[in-house]
């Protein structure tokens, strides 16, 4: 009867540890799945600071279309969109390019005057540089905040997005205008939000619900629900 007893009790430890043991298994896969969707400490911002929260919100906004149609696969999560960089590398090469200008005029080995016609062949490129550089941001990003490449799935649209933020100073209302990457005043989807209702009063920012309503404008976009135009 003893005998009996220790078994029935070596039965029941195994299978409470076999059970802990699954347990322990979810719990992992649990917290595996939170670091794969993103998710965030809270954050806090101090409500006057207009370059802060717009960055803030900027980041947000990135957020909510890169992690756009999470779909789970064997190594990991796949999302609709992927950023295009194209304008960001173009303007990390122009400034590597007066960087070069400069550092030339500064230390190469040539005394004065002798290095006039080079220092003014230096002059000229890193102004060239600048220039070019200072017209991508202020005619071709402008209030720019991400390109898009194409959508990942197999749809007909053959074109990314492109998203615009504004963010008046000393205002509340903060506007994300979703359009076609490629398409110049073409059909867009523009949404004004007051940031009074992601942000309490001591600053912390609501970022699940912020990028959850920029979620479905972007779902709004997609389905051409576009804004009516005047």
């Amino acid at each position: 009867m003893a005998k009996k007893n220790a078994k029935k009790d070596a039965e029941g430890e195994k299978g409470a540890a076999v059970v802990k043991d699954e347990g322990e298994g979810n719990e992992a896969e649990e917290a595996e799945d939170e670091i794969a969707e993103g998710r965030r400490e809270p954050m806090q911002v101090e409500i006057g600071d207009f370059v802060k929260v717009k960055q803030m919100l900027d980041e947000s906004t990135v957020s909510a279309v890169l992690t756009l149609g999470a779909l789970k696969v064997e190594d990991g999560y796949t999302y609709d969109y992927d950023e295009n960089h194209y304008w960001d590398n173009v303007k990390l090469l122009l400034m590597v390019v007066a960087c070069a200008f400069a550092m030339v005029a500064q230390f190469y080995p040539m005394p004065f005057p002798e290095s006039r016609p080079l220092l003014g062949i230096c002059c000229a490129a890193y102004f060239v540089a600048s220039t070019v550089l200072q017209g991508i941001v202020t005619y071709i990003e402008q209030d720019t905040i991400m390109l898009t490449h194409a959508k990942n799935r197999q749809t007909a649209e053959k074109e990314g997005l492109r998203i615009r933020t504004t963010f008046p100073r000393f205002q509340y209302d903060y506007t994300v205008v979703v359009e076609k990457a490629e398409t110049k005043n073409g059909p867009s989807v523009s949404q004004t939000y007051l940031i009074t209702k992601y942000f309490t009063e001591d600053g912390w920012f609501d970022a699940e619900g912020f990028e959850e309503d920029v979620t479905k404008q972007v779902q709004k976009f997609e389905a051409k629900k576009f804004n009516k135009t005047l």
